[in-house]
Parts: C-alpha cells; sequence; structure tokens
C-alpha cells in the first residue's frame, strides 16, 4: 500500500509517497505553481506515478475544520470532500503544526537550548515561526502514546516585555489593526519589526527581505538589523515561555519552523533562553524545562505520515 502525504505552507509545497513503514519519495515545489488544491494533487500523482493511493494526509498552515483548510497567508484552499473523490481515499485535512507534533516523539536532530532533562511524562509544547507562526501542544495518553492539540496562539495578542518593547508595540499598532505575536514572529513579521526599529531610530527602513534582515543581523552589517533580530529572539523566547508556562510542559519545548535553523547559533547567544525563564512567582518551574531546535530535514512530512498512520488505526 501507498499513501500520499504532504506538508503545505504559503510558499512551499512539500510533498511525498509512503509506505506503512517509511517515507519512500520526496519533492518540494512553489506553492504559487497551482491554482487550486485539486492541481496540487493531480501534479503529486502524476509525479511520484501513483495509480492509486490507500490513504492521504495534507498538513496546510491553516486553522482545521471538519470541511476543509484555508492557508492563512495565501490563496489556496483545500476541501476534504473534493480531494477524497479526486484520490478514490480518504483524505485527511489537518494543520501543519499539529501534524508536526505527530513528528516530535520521533525526532533525531535535536539542538537544546537550555533546561534539564524531560520531567517524565510532562505535556510537551510546539511552536515555531516560518510563513505564519504555528504552535501546537502534545498531551500524554497512557505509557506510550500522545495526543496533539492543534492551537492559533501565534494570533493571541502581542505582549510588550520591556518599555523598548512597548514602543515597539505601539509603532505596530499604528500599523495594524490587530497586533499578535505572528506580526513579528514570522518571515514578514522580521520585516515588520525591522521597520518599527527603524522608526523608532527615525532612520529610513530600506526594502529588506527576510533573509536579508536575519543575514545583516547575525554579521551585524547593519546595527538596525542586529537589534531587529535581538528583538526578534527576545519576543520568541517570550512567547516559548507564555506557551510553556500555560501547559506546564515538563516534557519540553520545541521550535520547528523554516526560519529557525539558520539562526540556531544566534538564537543560543540571544536573550531567548532568559526571556523563556522570566515567568515571575513561577520562573522556577519554568527554569528547569528543555528547549529543543528541531533539525530534521522535512520533519512537517514526517510528523504528516505519522499522523495519517495514526488516523488510519484509530478509524
Amino acid at each position: 500500500m501507498k499513501y500520499l502525504v504532504g506538508d503545505i505552507g504559503a510558499t512551499w509545497a512539500r510533498l511525498a509517497v509512503a509506505s506503512e513503514s517509511t517515507l519512500l519519495a520526496k519533492e518540494v515545489v512553489p506553492l504559487a505553481r497551482f491554482g487550486s488544491a485539486v492541481e496540487l494533487v493531480r501534479f503529486a500523482l502524476t509525479h511520484f506515478d501513483l495509480k492509486e493511493v490507500s490513504g492521504a494526509c495534507l498538513a496546510v498552515a491553516g486553522p482545521a475544520s471538519e470541511d476543509g483548510i484555508s492557508i492563512t497567508n495565501g490563496s489556496l484552499e483545500f476541501e476534504a470532500d473534493q480531494l477524497t473523490r479526486l484520490l478514490g481515499t480518504h483524505t485527511y485535512l489537518v494543520n501543519d503544526f499539529c501534524a508536526l507534533g505527530h513528528a516530535v516523539p520521533h525526532l533525531t536532530n535535536l539542538f537544546r537550548l537550555g533546561g534539564g532533562a524531560e520531567q517524565g511524562r510532562g505535556g510537551k509544547a510546539l511552536l515555531g515561526p516560518g510563513t505564519g507562526l504555528g504552535m501546537s501542544i502534545l498531551v500524554p495518553v497512557g505509557e506510550r502514546d500522545w495526543m496533539v492539540v492543534p492551537s492559533e496562539g501565534g494570533h493571541a495578542d502581542l505582549a510588550a516585555g520591556s518599555p523598548l518593547e512597548q514602543e515597539l508595540v505601539g509603532v505596530l499598532h499604528s500599523r495594524f489593526e490587530h497586533v499578535c505575536w505572528e506580526t513579528v514572529l514570522s518571515g514578514s513579521g522580521l520585516v515588520n519589526l525591522y521597520r518599527a526599529v527603524a522608526a523608532i531610530w527615525g532612520a529610513p527602513a530600506e526594502d529588506l527581505t527576510p533573509e536579508q534582515v536575519s543575514s545583516a543581523g547575525i554579521d551585524i552589517s547593519d546595527p538596525m538589523c542586529h537589534q531587529t533580530l535581538e528583538l526578534f529572539c527576545g519576543f520568541l523566547g517570550a512567547a516559548a515561555g507564555n506557551l510553556a508556562v500555560t501547559l506546564c510542559a515538563q516534557g519540553g519545548v520545541y521550535l520547528g519552523g523554516g526560519i529557525l535553523p539558520h539562526l540556531r547559533d544566534f538564537l543560543a547567544q540571544s536573550a531567548f533562553r532568559r526571556r523563556f525563564e522570566e515567568r515571575g512567582a513561577v520562573s522556577q518551574l519554568i527554569q528547569p524545562i528543555p528547549v529543543y531546535l528541531i533539525q530534521d530535514q522535512q520533519p512537517g512530512l514526517l510528523g504528516a505520515w505519522r499522523c495519517l498512520l495514526t488516523r488510519l488505526r484509530q478509524a
């Protein structure tokens, strides 16, 4: 039996064909090539030469419903019934970070950012900036299994942790109707943060991409980009700490998304861990919690496949 799985963001579609025991073949394509979800799935069938599939799971960057998913920062809409008819088998549509949560117990390449050892079978928290800011949590079930709970916490109101951050939030509110964690913790968020820093400096903001902001911030070739990246890491630490204290994530916090692996060394030297641990009266509870940066290749596909196997067992 062969299965079709996908990890689909606003920019890239990662696709794979899998068996019951492994991912067999993978492909990454720009989402802009496709005018609809049907076109994308038909491409996958042709590319992998799939005559039939025994199940499918597509992890999409948006909130899931029974009927389907629309990409939050994109235009494609995925309808479960339509894709089920196309594939001739039930198609599961799940949030991308819900799928990634299914990969967490199976990850093998992790970089620890402080904290101690995991404490028994405590809950795990997952978040990560990419095109947006994804979140999910893992709750232990029995001795081995996990229940993954999706979250749209990236759209919760952004909280400032210093006078400078309060000033930045004020600048952002002058530009956006709703200022949330994703407003600064995402690819476009990095640019938003850079422009807000420029406004506070009273300096003109250049027309930079997220990659240019991060690159100039890492090598300190541009002081505004460097401060932007420091603030980005601080905000990320605060967001991760909030999620950890909300869940009491004794099993650890995991950082995913497409941005952070390129910032690993900078992140490790930044204020991230300090801001993560600054939890007031419960700081001592949070300080031992380990934070792991996910470095596995294409963990979203692994998660979509594991999610599919779980759903098929439960069907």
